[in-house]
């Protein structure tokens, strides 16, 4: 039977999020210690996921962050000692504005985060075939100086330089959150045997030109105008992974949970149970997978698509398919009445792919 190693990140408090700058208009923060508990039930509804704590030493992860982010922007964060959130204009990601405060709370939690990150890798590396890095805050928009989208210190980033440094290589990156990874990207780029395939939203509201062009070809870009149907989406991931999986020797996945319906940071219709079709082809790519958690923040969806995903990647077909299965082998009878309407897929009203 197939094992997911879930790493559990070491909680702190003080690190809520206080708010975002989203469309210009300062919103509530979302991510907070809740998203880790809920996304915990999910994955623990699986008899193969097997929690572990995040043990990596203070060296590694001192070593780790000097290789991701430049050495001025960390001992920026480490000097922020106020637990009121506070603004750092200088600290904005190129061409746009500054959009989360910094607190001394969620600095700690981020290194936290990144300490999960790197554990994962190491289980990985170590022979696990499936890890996941239960972490908060997300970390894909932070660059090698910047700071953006509750994102303070790149987790992903670390886990791939973990992988590289263990001798996986080339590694792959598929980002699945709805937005664009813009920091993991820019610290990726100049390692010539990393690849980076991005599947988001557009317009691209995170980089200054809307819209993303790929700086060559180890990176693929997919962008969507309109929410996709699951058909759709599973088949752009499928062609991400199956490139990927020809290439690379480990897969590193930035999952977010903010493409499904009901995510107060996002727009898509996506059902929670299109995870498990995201976790069954990782499955099939038969390369080892370290999952980071990035976006979702709809609380109320999170444990269903943990469970998805978990379903997916270990065979078992997550609760919700537990419970159509038993439904079929006990049907009940409708009437006309009882029945819901057929859906419609939504069209596609844009999708591009830069060749690789």
């Amino acid at each position: 039977m197939s094992e997911l190693l879930l790493i559990e990140q070491r909680l702190g408090t003080g690190d809520a999020a206080p708010w975002v700058l989203e469309g210009g208009r300062r919103l509530p923060g979302r991510d907070d210690n809740r998203r880790l508990a809920e996304l915990r039930r999910g994955l623990m509804r699986h008899a193969g996921v097997r929690p572990l704590a995040a043990e990596v030493a203070a060296e590694e992860l001192e070593r780790t962050l000097q290789a991701v982010h430049e050495p001025g922007y960390l001992r920026t964060l480490r000097g922020v000692r106020s637990e009121e959130p506070i603004v750092i204009p200088e600290l904005a990601p190129p061409g746009l504005p500054i959009d989360i405060p910094v607190r001394a709370g969620l600095v700690a939690a981020a290194h936290e985060a990144v300490r999960t990150g790197i554990a994962a890798a190491r289980r990985v590396v170590a022979g696990a075939r499936f890890a996941y890095a239960l972490c908060r805050p997300p970390g894909h928009h932070a660059g090698p100086g910047w700071l953006a989208g509750y994102c303070y210190l790149n987790t992903a980033a670390a886990a791939v330089l973990t992988l590289r440094e263990h001798g996986a290589q080339p590694v792959g990156i598929v980002d699945l959150d709805l937005h664009y990874p813009n920091g993991t990207a820019a610290i990726v780029a100049p390692l010539q045997d990393v690849r980076l395939h991005s599947l988001h939203a557009y317009p691209v509201t995170n980089v200054p030109e809307r819209t993303v062009r790929p700086r060559d070809g180890r990176e693929r870009v997919v962008e969507f105008a309109a929410s996709p149907s699951v058909a759709e989406y599973l088949d752009a991931v499928a062609d991400s992974i199956a490139s990927l999986a020809r290439e690379c020797e480990a897969l590193v996945v930035s999952l977010g949970y903010d493409t499904v319906a009901g995510d107060p940071h996002g727009d898509w219709r996506l059902p929670p149970s299109v995870f498990a079709g995201v976790g069954r082809l990782l499955a099939a790519s038969r390369l080892p997978v370290c999952a980071i958690q990035e976006g979702g923040y709809a609380l109320h969806r999170l444990a269903d698509c943990a469970d998805a995903f978990a379903g997916g990647l270990l065979g078992d077909g997550g609760m919700q398919a537990r419970v159509r299965a038993a439904a079929d082998r006990h049907p009940v009878v409708c009437g006309p009445s009882d029945r819901a309407p057929a859906g419609r897929p939504t069209e596609r009203t844009r999708m591009e792919a830069a060749p690789v």
